[in-house]
């Protein structure tokens, strides 16, 4: 048995990638009385939590995804990064690149992006929108990225289809082999009785491809683990996450702190593009 069809249960194994992949999405969504019975708004990614550390960046192996993107990259090259969020993706490639565009949904990611831009010494361009919605926005790239973005992208061809189009070399994702959000499942059933469903979302997007016809490559690589300090920001970003109030937080700092480091599993998945 192939490694993607692995687990699949039989009811979607009859159906096709896409059509897999859009039911996985709608299977992870947070029920609507979860949403709106929450104390806060609606979360969304704050910039700090994801803003691009050169210092922090130098100490970490180089990724699969990372060197696919930079082998395709032409000496002064274009980047296209969807998702860019603070950069990280993509100033990494500060070496070669000569004009990097940020694609974000967020105003406060792209200030953040063009600040790292700037200070790493790169032509930058910000794009305000959702992808693929603005892709007629944006001009044709050599490489295109896009780091842990698609987990929530219900239209995945067209996602894709769209990547291609704007990349003239090389179309590269970077994400988690499950869910990235699989470690918060025990919070899940403990705050609302909620049973989160697995999700080899690597794998999955694999597939997609696959039945795209698009040649995709693949490389897996286990990241060792990382022990992350439990600040009351990061307690506030998950309870945010999980729906739920300030009267939550002692027991998801517990959660948190007793969590043992894990090994995480990051896949590279690359194709030619077709600008």
């Amino acid at each position: 048995m192939r490694a993607m069809d692995a687990g699949v249960p039989s009811e979607q194994s009859a159906l096709r990638p896409g059509q897999r992949w859009r039911q996985a999405v709608r299977d992870w969504a947070v029920p609507q009385a979860i949403v709106e019975n929450a104390p806060e708004p609606e979360w969304s990614f704050e910039p700090e939590m994801f803003r691009w550390r050169p210092e922090e960046d130098a100490k970490q192996p180089v990724r699969p995804s990372r060197r696919r993107a930079l082998e395709a990259l032409p000496e002064r090259g274009s980047v296209l990064d969807v998702g860019v969020g603070g950069g990280a993706s993509s100033l990494g490639l500060a070496p070669k690149a000569g004009l990097i565009t940020g694609v974000d949904s967020l105003e406060t990611m792209l200030e953040s992006f063009q600040a790292a831009a700037a200070a790493a010494g790169v032509e930058a361009r910000a794009v305000l929108g959702t992808w693929p919605d603005v892709a007629d926005q944006v001009d044709p790239a050599d490489v295109a990225v896009c780091h842990h973005v698609i987990y929530g992208v219900t239209e995945i061809e067209e996602f894709i289809l769209a990547l291609t189009a704007r990349a003239r070399h090389r179309v590269v994702l970077e994400l988690s082999a499950d869910h990235p959000l699989s470690g918060l499942k025990p919070l899940w059933k403990a705050l609302h009785g909620l049973d989160r469903p697995d999700r080899r979302v690597a794998d999955e997007a694999e597939a997609v491809l696959v039945s795209m016809g698009l040649g995709a490559e693949r490389e897996d690589v286990v990241l060792p683990p990382r022990t992350q300090e439990v600040t009351p920001e990061l307690v506030a970003f998950v309870r945010r996450r999980l729906y739920v109030g300030q009267d939550r937080e002692p027991e998801i700092a517990e959660f948190l702190r007793a969590r043992a480091p894990q090994e995480r599993r990051v896949v590279a998945l690359w194709w030619p593009g077709a600008a």
